[in-house]
């Protein structure tokens, strides 16, 4: 995996090079977030599903199933779920070698559009990536999608 070098104070962010040459692509996975083991239901596949019962996963229109990395850009479909059996667009990084895909941004389907979620404090008008408490008031925040730009 490359090393993540950051420069604090706004100044920059850069990945190192990865020594073993790995680069990722970058990849639009389509289809709806499922846990695995309702992805697997189908396939009448006996498995233990203690281990991987809070693993989620695009499954592809294709039926393909891509296991997501949990990060503060996936943390929202691994908590919430809400967000998921809706039709999604990922944009991701795919790593030679690795099953799994990192989320770089998600969108889900609202009302017949596809629309980025996030969690909105009322208060403070702070928006964030998963669901929390308010980083500043400590209230709650809500649901909701990203309003469309004009």
């Amino acid at each position: 995996m490359a090393a993540l070098t950051v420069v604090w104070f706004g100044l920059s962010m850069a990945q190192t090079p990865d020594p073993n040459g790995l680069k990722p692509e970058l990849v639009t996975l389509s289809g709806k977030v499922v846990e695995l083991t309702d992805a697997l239901k189908p396939l009448n596949l006996v498995v233990d599903t203690g281990p991987i019962e809070r693993q989620v996963v695009v499954q592809g229109e294709d039926g393909a199933i891509t296991p997501l990395l949990l990060d503060d850009a996936s943390r929202a479909l691994f908590l919430d779920k809400r967000l998921r059996d809706r039709r999604v667009e990922i944009k991701a990084k795919r790593y030679p070698g690795l099953p799994y895909a990192q989320v770089v941004s998600l969108k889900i389907e609202d009302h017949g559009k596809l629309r980025t979620p996030e969690y909105y404090c009322d208060i403070c008008s702070i928006t964030v990536r998963y669901s929390q408490i308010c980083p500043c008031c400590q209230g709650p925040m809500v649901l909701r999608m990203k309003p469309e730009e004009p």
